[in-house]
């Protein structure tokens, strides 16, 4: 097999909170130097050296976490990231060592964020830092923003980039509650005018946000120079995502997502589901109410699906669960190909990739206490966030 993958050249993640750089969602982290540098954000000592393994078929130990989906026996997250094949890398094997790729950048300010998902950590989110009892620092200096802008403005000037498309996504928590948020967007639009490429700004939302600050994020979006793309964070229709995404208002996410669509400054919205055990019952509900918000709201509107998987905590992994549940993977790809006729659905075939591996995923890991197993974990989790609702999800592994 081969070990290259395209995020090893074109991602940047930036995580200020904890000053820590990775190459890849995935990938395992760097810590910034005591005084951060413009170098160390694209072409630091430890990604060019995975770059150049990687040519030479190596794994590296920072992309772990997809060999040990391999070596499980599991799909992984790069089946489908990886958009380079062997004849692109062949084409540009001289260009390999440098950071000529970069377009995909990662921002993630602090863990603030109204929701506390069963999935989601403290470091995350700072509803569930409250419900741990969690003091998360922020170790970012005022440096680390002012370096960070200035490779900003210098990687827009360089003329030797490959992408003719740069992307710039803000990470959360939730990042429309964020102050620094907004400092950033309004650096970036300051420069970039500086280039003829085409800038996005994208956030990743979990869409909940109450009428204020929605107001903010909108108005905000409506003065802008630049285009927006829109990552929405569910996966799960009606009462079962109030309850994953514990916070959640059914209702409102529906309005705001409404308004998202509905916003001149929109240019693409990317649903982001995250596929975990309590999810798949609902997961075709939900994948065929967007597609009608779209049609009834906005269906000029371009639109596109991009999953991703739960694999910690464990208990909600769907490699732990009987093969029987590909039934509503097989329902969710019969659901999502209805509305392949839609104009404004794009990049179709990457989605169905991804759910056919979602499909291999399950059952890789069967553990015949699944059940018991999941139960413990809702009680425990009812009794971080004190209340008794979740142990309803468990009539979500009732096949």
């Amino acid at each position: 097999m081969k070990t290259y993958c395209s995020k090893s050249w074109t991602d940047i993640n930036i995580d200020f909170e904890n000053r820590m750089i990775r190459h890849c969602c995935k990938a395992v982290s760097y810590q910034f130097p005591e005084t951060l540098t413009e170098d160390f954000i694209s072409m630091s000592a430890g990604i060019q050296e995975r770059r150049v393994q990687s040519l030479d078929n190596i794994a590296h130990n920072d992309c772990k976490q997809c060999w040990n989906d391999y070596d499980k026996g599991n799909s992984a997250y790069r089946d489908w990231a990886n958009k380079w094949d062997d004849s692109f890398m062949e084409h540009h094997k001289p260009l390999l060592v440098s950071d000529r790729f970069i377009h995909y950048i990662e921002i993630k300010t602090d863990n603030t964020c109204d929701l506390a998902c069963l999935y989601c950590s403290a470091g995350s989110s700072s509803k569930i830092a409250q419900e741990e009892g969690k003091v998360i620092k922020d170790l970012a200096t005022e440096h680390d923003y002012e370096v960070f802008k200035s490779w900003i403005k210098n990687y827009l000037l360089r003329r030797d980039l490959i992408s003719g498309q740069i992307l710039f996504l803000f990470l959360g928590g939730e990042p429309t509650a964020s102050e620094r948020f907004y400092e950033l967007v309004d650096y970036i639009e300051s420069v970039a005018h500086l280039t003829s490429k085409h800038i996005r700004l994208e956030i990743c939302t979990n869409a909940n946000s109450k009428k204020f600050l929605m107001d903010k994020i909108i108005d905000r979006m409506s003065t802008s120079k630049l285009k927006w793309g829109i990552g929405i964070s569910n996966e799960s229709f009606g009462v079962d995502a109030e309850l994953i995404r514990h916070g959640l208002n059914w209702d409102r996410f529906q309005e705001n997502l409404v308004r998202y669509m509905q916003s001149p400054a929109t240019e693409l919205i990317v649903m982001s589901p995250t596929l975990n055990a309590f999810n798949l019952k609902s997961f075709p509900a939900y994948i065929r109410s967007v597609h009608e918000l779209f049609r009834k709201n906005a269906p000029n509107k371009q639109m596109t699906w991009h999953g991703n998987f739960i694999s910690w905590p464990e208990e909600m992994d769907i490699a732990n669960l009987p093969q029987p549940y590909i039934k509503y993977i097989d329902e969710a790809i019969a659901t999502i190909t209805e509305y392949t006729l839609d104009k404004n659905y794009v990049f179709q075939d990457s989605f169905i990739d991804y759910l056919n591996t979602m499909k291999q995923r399950i059952g890789t890991n069967y553990n015949s206490n699944y059940k018991e197993v999941a139960e413990q974990f809702l009680i425990r989790k009812q009794n971080i966030k004190k209340t008794d609702a979740l142990i309803a999800l468990m009539n979500n592994l009732d096949l």
